[in-house]
């Protein structure tokens, strides 16, 4: 059996690089060269399907008992974006969760430490552990009315995470407009997400370095098809780089020189 965080730790990076690891659905992981570690989205139990009745298909890499994390983010309060199983044990060693204001009620519930938990909402920045993140903009309907985007920026590599989001350019805009390397967003279409079309379109008009997609395959009821996708940049952002990642899979950026 892989040990994806032990291979996560040995991982060697030099300045100006970024560890970028996929966990599986919206869930990803970041490393910069102090060897921080941000978390992002992660779902690693199987909170879902004790509470909405998602059963999996594929499994969670890690044990939260076993990741040691720096900084973590959540995006909006749905199951699989905020890991309430998890998130205690994530947090043990003083990791600070950074999450939208309907994230807290949950929070509370769980009883976990509010004092390591910062809400944010859009236009709000934080530094921490090498990392800048910004929060912008996001629709996820009704049910996740404070739904957020981020903005990633560590060793000079900015990366903007959709989050959970209809296609609405004239409000995401202001999150590329200086500029992106790297684009996440969802291609499941469903609950009011992008499909792959829609983030295609994304990329051509962000024109990123980088574009991967996530938020498929990990329950039946979200769909989502990567070849979709695929195709999809081909034909709506030709001169877009396009990357599917397998879950588990690290890959090391740098920016084009």
């Amino acid at each position: 059996m892989v040990d994806y965080m032990k291979k996560w730790q040995e991982a060697p990076l030099q300045e100006g690089e970024v560890l970028i690891m996929w966990l599986g659905q919206a869930g990803f992981m970041f490393k910069n060269s102090q060897k921080k570690t941000l978390l992002l989205d992660a779902y690693l139990s199987d909170l879902s399907m004790r509470l909405d009745g998602n059963k999996r298909l594929t499994p969670a890499l890690m044990d939260p008992q076993d990741m040691d994390v720096d900084v973590i983010l959540s995006s909006h309060n749905h199951t699989d974006h905020l890991d309430v199983d998890s998130l205690p044990v994530l947090m043990r060693n003083g990791a600070k969760l950074y999450c939208s204001k309907n994230c807290v009620p949950l929070c509370e519930q769980a009883e976990m430490n509010l004092s390591q938990v910062q809400t944010m909402q859009v236009g709000d920045e934080i530094h921490d552990s090498g990392f800048t993140v910004k929060a912008v903009f996001a629709d996820h309907g009704d049910t996740a009315p404070d739904a957020l985007g981020f903005v990633i920026e560590t060793e000079g590599i900015r990366i903007y995470y959709t989050g959970d989001t209809s296609y609405q350019m004239d409000r995401m805009k202001e999150a590329f407009k200086e500029g992106i390397d790297i684009l996440l967003g969802p291609i499941n279409g469903e609950y009011g997400n992008m499909n792959a079309c829609d983030l295609a379109m994304l990329a051509g008009l962000a024109k990123p370095d980088l574009t991967i997609p996530c938020h498929f395959w990990t329950f039946a009821r979200h769909k989502g098809n990567p070849l979709e996708f695929d195709l999809a940049m081909k034909q709506m952002a030709p001169d877009c780089k396009a990357y599917i990642m397998c879950q588990g899979e690290m890959i090391t950026y740098k920016k084009p020189e």
